[in-house]
């Protein structure tokens, strides 16, 4: 594909947005098969857009989850129930295209706009794709929704989960991880979110009881920083088992999780709490990117970039594992260079990152990093990448275009770990990348799959 780097435009009062063009639902059509479900799952309630007043459809506890022989959600086609079709959705189309069936022509009702977001993935054994969104309702309150994908298909069947009993900052930034531990191969979600000032985590664990537990970093050691304050409106950014965040004294601090032997998640938490000495723009954006796709790299080597803004406005890239008196040569070798200083971006502007292999079936190469932006051009997030270079490259995707003004970005792509359930290293893959903002106040989730951008459609919050 064509890449060029446009000169910067000034800032442009945005034109109204348009309205949605009535688009067709997914219909409930009657079936006489009931399919086999296992007695002891709890009815799902599936969120799905449909043809009436409020252009949504909630399928409740006549509508049971079905599955396969393995004890796994069955995706590959319509699940039929004796009160009809669960309705799976349909490729999604662009939003405003003719004959959509992912486009939602009331805003919903429980995502605030201007939500902060937060996503994550991981593949399950027998090849699914499990997601969650987090997001903010107009209350404050923490959300979030689980779609499942099945294997080589964009189709999802997505749900709303109930609220998070979290008392979190109103407004707070979100930033989510997955941990997966080998031995079960089960996903350990942590939620990272601001109370009162400081870092909190809710670990979501569906194996344990009970299965939502919420921690400080109070208890962390070797900190060398006075306390946990954050900066007022500071930003987190995660990739696990990392998460950082701005102090009040503008400097990041970073906390990171003690592993036990074999990089698995320990069941009393220990952080670590340290001072990158990082001065950056009061209330930056904060993301975590890998620099391999190997996680025992990521963990043991500092394998890793915390993306921020400047003081200046531009974005910089700090590698933890590149100190004082680091051979130059060897830093280029591993992470692509300074980005581009003449560039700079709005103040506290929302971004987004993440990394995929350069080559396919690589546990220990290369990554591209991208990184989406928001640029002075209304309306609009841009794309930053580093494509089998060095050098910095960027692209104005079709996909990022009419994003409303204070919409967040949040991207996400597989969770990656040293041992799976045949204890085998799983790294990061070179696409099945997601990302989610906000158009017209719904979300809107665009897809990367290593050679383009395809926008899959709308995420059904109700």
């Amino acid at each position: 594909m064509a890449h060029q780097s446009p000169p910067m435009q000034p800032p442009a009062q945005r034109p109204s947005p348009l309205p949605f063009d009535d688009q067709p639902g997914l219909e409930v059509v009657p079936h006489d098969y009931l399919p086999e479900v296992r007695p002891e799952e709890e009815p799902k309630f599936y969120l799905v857009p449909a043809q009436h007043q409020a252009q949504k459809a909630h399928l409740s506890e006549d509508f049971p989850q079905a599955v396969d022989s393995n004890g796994e959600l069955d995706v590959g086609s319509p699940t039929s129930t004796e009160k009809g079709t669960l309705p799976v959705s349909k490729s999604y189309q662009r939003a405003g295209d003719d004959n959509s069936n992912a486009v939602l022509n009331s805003r919903p009702e429980t995502i605030r706009q201007g939500s902060k977001l937060s996503a994550v993935g991981w593949r399950k054994a027998n090849g699914d794709v499990e997601r969650f969104l987090f997001y903010l309702d107009p209350q404050g309150r923490v959300r979030r929704s689980r779609s499942i994908t099945g294997p080589g298909s964009s189709t999802s069947i997505w749900e709303e989960q109930p609220v998070l009993d979290l008392k979190a900052t109103n407004g707070t930034s979100l930033a989510a991880t997955i941990a997966l531990d080998g031995r079960a191969y089960n996903p350990q979600t942590v939620l990272f979110y601001e109370e009162d000032t400081k870092v909190f985590a809710a670990v979501i664990n569906e194996t344990i009881q009970p299965n939502i537990q919420t921690e400080s970093f109070s208890g962390g050691y070797g900190r060398d920083i006075g306390d946990f304050t954050m900066a007022s409106g500071a930003s987190l950014g995660s990739y696990w088992p990392y998460v950082v965040t701005q102090h009040e004294s503008g400097h990041i601090i970073q906390n990171d999780l003690a592993l036990r032997r074999g990089l698995v998640p320990s069941s009393g938490h220990d952080w670590y709490v340290k001072n990158l000495t990082i001065a950056a723009y009061e209330g930056t954006s904060l993301c975590i990117v890998p620099t391999s796709t190997n996680f025992t790299k990521i963990r043991d080597y500092e394998a890793y970039g915390v993306v921020y803004q400047k003081p200046n406005q531009g974005i910089a890239l700090h590698y933890p594992a590149f100190g004082p008196g680091t051979n130059e040569s060897v830093q280029r070798d591993q992470v692509p260079e300074i980005f581009p200083l003449e560039y700079v971006f709005p103040p506290q502007a929302p971004m987004a990152a993440f990394a995929v292999a350069q080559n396919d079936n690589d546990d220990e190469g290369p990554v591209n990093i991208y990184l989406i932006i928001k640029s002075y051009t209304s309306g609009t997030f841009s794309v930053w990448f580093t494509e089998n270079s060095s050098y910095w490259m960027e692209e104005s995707p079709a996909v990022f275009q009419n994003v409303d003004e204070d919409s967040d970005i949040a991207c996400s792509s597989l969770a990656v770990t040293n041992s799976d359930w045949e204890e085998q290293e799983v790294p990061l893959a070179p696409d099945n990348v997601r990302c989610y903002f906000q158009r017209n106040g719904t979300v809107v989730e665009v897809s990367f799959e290593g050679s383009g951008w395809t926008e899959i459609g709308v995420v059904p919050i109700p």
